[in-house]
């Protein structure tokens, strides 16, 4: 586990006085661990430096999970504070009010918890990976699970109530709050990519109703715990407020995961037990899960599920498959459309930038396109392909007044026109009525 521990703004606390004695961490449990050389020297994702947390009376490590480590190949599963992480000789502390505070070494708070003086007398990472500040029941104060980033683990949900949303990394080498997005709506569950200012959908299920709350877990396959089974990876929705049939409502999501549902989604099957599992929103926008199996001798951590694959949703689907701009098809990078025709698909391939058609001494210029038969955008399966019946005249013309257009998407049978703020990854389709139109 990462405790990258990133700014949060903080609202002073007024405790008013009480006549009740209030419940404080006892000496035992309080800590204060400095962020201090030297770095571990393990593998680690991301190739990123960290160092080990340790305390006398404090320990920071539940198989497999601890604040900065594990044993095989390091990932980080969560960041309190991702977007402006503090430097040397910071300071971790729980001190006798229970607020777990990070501060810099001239004794800025950089993070806290909140938690003074609200009862809190120990804190534990639970078997889960959720780090928890407790009472004296053991009952909750404050969890990590509450404060998703770009993981869940086993047991975390999303919530319309709460932290609605992941966020990506920006890149595998910069932590900070990226392009990507997986939102739990009212109705549905959507990734989406903003780059331009406008949140384009890409995946998930925007059409399921997963009543206000969804939870990643792992379950069983058979309860027979005599025999061996294997665990399925589910996407489950809150339960039912009533119910006339109360048995399973598991649905095992078909080839294209865009429809109207109720049930729980079921993403993988491992063939052990697998409920040591995270979902992870990727840098490149990427949804996977991955599953912790002990028993191996190397890479205990298994890719266990793949929104963008074979076997789910194709790859070419995802915006940054080709990178900034590509033909994709059959999950291959096939070519790099230009106005002079087709060619070979490199990193270097890009799309016009919006800045060619704003302002400036181009404002005004004449508009030109050129033209890719048999393809789609990847937002088109979540707009319904766009707006409606138009002329493929009145679907440029949109595009002409919109500077920030960078081309428009036309079928033809349908009259159907999708306007594309953002190129990306282009899909190839057989149907030759499918026409993209790109600036130039």
């Amino acid at each position: 586990m990462k405790l990258q521990l990133d700014i949060l703004l903080a609202t002073a606390l007024t405790i008013a006085t009480v006549s009740m004695v209030i419940a404080q961490v006892p000496p035992e449990k309080q800590f204060r661990v400095l962020n201090e050389p030297s770095y571990a020297p393990y593998i680690t994702e991301y190739d990123a430096s960290y160092r080990f947390l340790s305390s006398e009376n404090q320990s920071f490590f539940t198989l497999p999970f601890q604040l900065m480590r594990d044993l095989d190949y390091t990932r980080w599963i969560w960041d309190a504070n991702r977007n402006n992480p503090v430097g040397d000789n910071s300071t971790l502390s729980l001190g006798r009010d229970g607020n777990l505070v990070l501060a810099e070494l001239d004794g800025q708070i950089k993070w806290q918890t909140n938690t003074a003086n609200k009862g809190v007398t120990g804190f534990k990472i639970l078997p889960n990976g959720n780090m928890v500040l407790h009472d004296k029941n053991d009952k909750f104060i404050w969890q990590s699970f509450d404060y998703p980033t770009d993981t869940l683990l086993v047991g975390q949900s999303l919530k319309l109530n709460g932290v609605n949303k992941l966020v990506s990394r920006t890149s595998d080498m910069d932590g900070s709050d990226g392009p990507y997005s997986m939102v739990l709506g009212d109705k549905g569950l959507t990734m989406y990519v903003n780059k331009t200012g406008q949140p384009l959908a890409y995946g998930g299920w925007p059409s399921q109703d997963f009543r206000g709350t969804v939870t990643f877990a792992v379950r069983r396959e058979f309860d027979n715990l005599t025999e061996p089974s294997a665990y399925e990876l589910l996407l489950e929705p809150a339960p039912e407020p009533t119910t006339t049939n109360p048995g399973n409502n598991r649905r095992l999501l078909q080839a294209r995961p865009i429809g109207t549902g109720s049930g729980t989604i079921n993403l993988s099957k491992v063939n052990y037990n697998g409920t040591i599992s995270y979902l992870r929103l990727g840098s490149d926008g990427s949804l996977k899960a991955f599953s912790y199996f002990p028993p191996a001798t190397y890479l205990e951590w298994e890719e266990s599920f793949a929104f963008f694959s074979k076997n789910f949703v194709r790859p070419c689907g995802l915006p940054s498959f080709c990178g900034e701009f590509g033909y994709c098809s059959r999950g291959m990078c096939v070519g790099c459309p230009t106005p002079k025709g087709l060619f070979a698909w490199s990193e270097k391939c890009s799309a016009p930038k919006t800045t060619e058609f704003c302002g400036g001494r181009n404002k005004g210029k004449t508009v030109k396109y050129y033209k890719i038969v048999g393809v789609v955008h990847f937002n088109g399966p979540y707009v319904n392909d766009g707006q409606g019946p138009v002329s493929v005249n009145e679907c440029k013309a949109k595009c002409d007044h919109d500077c920030k257009c960078l081309g428009y998407f036309y079928k033809e049978k349908d009259k159907k026109c999708l306007v594309a703020p953002l190129i990306g990854t282009l899909i190839k389709d057989a149907n030759t009525s499918f026409i993209g139109y790109i600036k130039y």
